[in-house]
């Protein structure tokens, strides 16, 4: 199992939760996704998969949610 930090901006409210935890529990491997929302700064991301995932597939999946942006 690999555990990953991820941080992103632009997630307000649950529904931008609910959105990404969506698009990255798509993701091939995801087992768990956790989203610490921070409005007014970059939130926290956790994820669990059975494999790393790469940042192209998280951006991926946080721009098919909406405006949100990964932080490098």
């Amino acid at each position: 199992m690999s555990e990953q930090q991820w941080s992103a901006t632009g997630l307000t409210c649950g529904h931008c939760s609910q959105s990404v935890t969506k698009n990255l529990s798509a993701l091939a491997g995801v087992t768990s996704v956790n989203i610490d929302v921070k409005p007014d700064e970059a939130s926290h991301i956790t994820t669990i998969a059975d494999r790393e995932l790469s940042a192209d597939e998280v951006f991926g999946a946080l721009r098919a949610s909406g405006n949100y942006v990964l932080v490098r």
